[in-house]
Formats: C-alpha cells, sequence, structure tokens
C-alpha cells in the first residue's frame, strides 16, 4: 500500500487545509426578459373573451328576467280577467236569469195545466212507433250500404 502512496506524491493536499480567505462571490448580471408579442396578444385575448363572456352571461340573464317579469304580469292579469269571466257567467247562469231571458227576449211562458199531459203506462216504460225515424246516420248508412260499402 505504501507503494501507491509513493507513486502519488504530487498529489496537492492543500485544498483539504481551512483557507484563511473567504472566496468571492460573483454576481452575473441579471438577463433581461423578453416577452414575445404573439404571447402579449393571446394573453390578452384570453382576457378580453373572459370579460365578454361574463358581460354577456349577465346581459342574457337580466333579459330573462325582463321576460319573467313580463310573463308574471301578464298571467297575474289573465288570473285577474278569469275570475271575472267566471263571476259573469256565474251571474248569467242563475236559474232567475235564465227564466228573464226565457220570457223576456224568446217570449216563452210557463206551462199551464192544459197543456201537461200525462201518461200510464201499464207494462215496459217502453215506447213504440209506427213510422220509422230516420236520422241522419240512418240515412248516410243506407246510402253507403247503396254503393256497397259497409260499415
Amino acid at each position: 500500500m505504501q507503494t501507491n502512496l509513493a507513486a502519488k506524491k504530487d498529489y496537492n493536499f492543500k485544498q483539504f487545509e481551512a483557507s484563511s480567505a473567504a472566496p468571492s462571490i460573483e454576481r452575473l448580471p441579471r438577463r433581461e426578459r423578453v416577452v414575445h408579442p404573439a404571447r402579449i396578444l393571446a394573453t390578452a385575448l384570453v382576457l378580453l373573451s373572459v370579460v365578454f363572456a361574463s358581460l354577456y352571461g349577465r346581459v342574457k340573464i337580466a333579459q330573462l328576467n325582463v321576460d319573467i317579469n313580463t310573463a308574471t304580469a301578464q298571467l297575474e292579469e289573465l288570473n285577474s280577467e278569469k275570475v271575472r269571466m267566471e263571476a259573469e257567467l256565474d251571474g248569467q247562469m242563475s236559474l232567475s236569469q235564465v227564466e228573464e231571458i226565457a220570457t223576456e227576449e224568446l217570449g216563452m211562458v210557463k206551462p199551464d195545466n192544459s197543456q201537461v199531459t200525462y201518461l200510464k203506462v201499464a207494462q215496459e216504460n217502453k215506447i213504440q212507433t209506427s213510422t220509422k225515424s230516420e236520422s241522419l246516420l240512418d240515412i248516410l248508412s243506407d246510402f253507403f250500404a247503396g254503393l256497397g260499402i259497409d260499415f
């Protein structure tokens, strides 16, 4: 092992010794930051788009609130109109109102005892007529049957 140490006699051990002078610190010059114009433009566009989107949202919300208030006012007006019309209808459909319209406008009179006929049926409550009463449905049915169309 000594032979190896002897071969390294040129080795400098002074670097491990404590030096009396402190090393000097050199300050490098500060590098200037160069901002690319495209980066500035992209940042400005992003900020403007955020601002405009926010403004558009607020305008849209305000417009929808105006629409809601208008629709609510219209609904309240229609509800009051409905209540008024229902009250008017109830007033027109009272029995005394119907009787007044029937006697004054239509010329109707109340029936007297001579106009009332009572029927007594001995067997069933069934009425038979000798003539066949044809309704519009019967006439149309016969017409289509004559054409060969069955329903």
